[in-house]
């Protein structure tokens, strides 16, 4: 990898922005800018003590976003479209305008580990009174999803008419942005256990791509950016999990994967608190999978006076709302 210090004047202005990454998809911010997206943070160089090498900006962005520190999992990388992590003792160039961090648009990356992101410290962070982020149209990867038989329904279908049909946003995606990274983001969210995957570049493909393939995500063109043009995933059938089980007639086809709630909560019991005009208290069948960040919260129920701890979850059908934790 032939990087070199760059030389050239710089300002003690200069802002760099980052996002966050686990293997299994993007990791919301201790220090979110925007209240309507979690996953952009920035920072000052000048917080950054000397030497101001990757693996400072490792320790420092791991102290402020509740990591106990790197560990040998933790990758840092100058942007989105970085096909390797910078080594350790490489100098970045962070006080430069023209250096890595230099947008939202092209923050750098920092990976941790998924044991070190269950870890984290719980997050603090506030969104009351941050401006709102302007939102873009999503860049996404569709997919369509297959076993040795025949076409699967998708967890990520979007089409009632076309459950097999799914997508990834590139932004979910860390890097390095490989058939490896799409692949494991995938079968999250699909739910795909003890099976092994194929991912063939469109309908017409004859080679499955390999592992290493790197995926050009930021350009104007690549593999799955049109959804009459998906990526085929074909699935062994070594297992006969959930996934690709198409929904009952009476279960709601599950939305998009939100990465911000990578953490599983199983229902103990069923729990209809709208019998009781709980509105923002989540319904769920017992047994039922909801995913939530993990992170501790509180809500009151109607007329009482003692706050219940819990999550924000979301169900099977796509809803958010309050659960509480026993």
């Amino acid at each position: 990898m032939s990087l070199g210090l760059r030389s050239c004047s710089f300002g003690y202005a200069r802002t760099v922005y980052y996002r966050l990454y686990a293997k299994d998809g993007p990791i919301r911010s201790n220090n979110p800018i925007y209240s309507n997206n979690p996953f952009i943070s920035r920072t000052r160089p000048i917080f950054v003590p000397p030497p101001r090498n990757a693996l400072s900006v490792k320790r420092y962005l791991c102290k402020i976003e509740g990591f106990s520190g790197p560990t040998s999992s933790t990758l840092l990388f100058e942007s989105l479209s970085s096909k390797t992590a910078v080594e350790e003792s490489f100098r970045l160039a962070v006080r430069e305008y023209s250096g890595p961090g230099i947008s939202e648009d092209d923050p750098m990356v920092l990976v941790v580990g998924v044991e070190d992101a269950e870890k984290r410290s719980a997050s603090t962070a506030r969104t009351e009174g941050l401006p709102e982020a302007e939102l873009r149209e999503p860049r996404c990867v569709y997919y369509r999803l297959y076993d040795e038989n025949g076409v699967l329904a998708s967890k990520t279908a979007f089409d009632l008419e076309d459950s097999s049909l799914g997508l990834i946003k590139t932004r979910f995606i860390p890097p390095p942005q490989t058939v490896s990274s799409l692949s494991f983001l995938v079968m999250k969210a699909e739910s795909i256990v003890a099976r092994t995957v194929q991912l063939f570049k469109d309908m017409d493909g004859e080679v499955p791509m390999t592992d290493n393939d790197y995926l050009p995500l930021e350009a104007q063109v690549y593999p799955g950016h049109d959804k009459d043009d998906p990526i085929m995933i074909v699935c062994s059938q070594e297992n006969e999990g959930r996934a690709g089980t198409p929904p009952r007639e009476d279960e709601a086809v599950v939305g998009p994967l939100d990465p911000g709630l990578p953490k599983q909560l199983r229902g103990g019991t069923t729990w209809n608190p709208h019998k009781t005009s709980q509105a923002d208290w989540l319904p769920f069948e017992k047994g039922e999978i909801m995913y939530t960040d993990g992170i501790k919260t509180s809500s009151f129920i109607l007329g009482g006076l003692t706050p219940y701890t819990g999550y924000i979850a979301m169900n099977s059908a796509g809803r958010k709302g309050f659960v509480h934790d026993g």
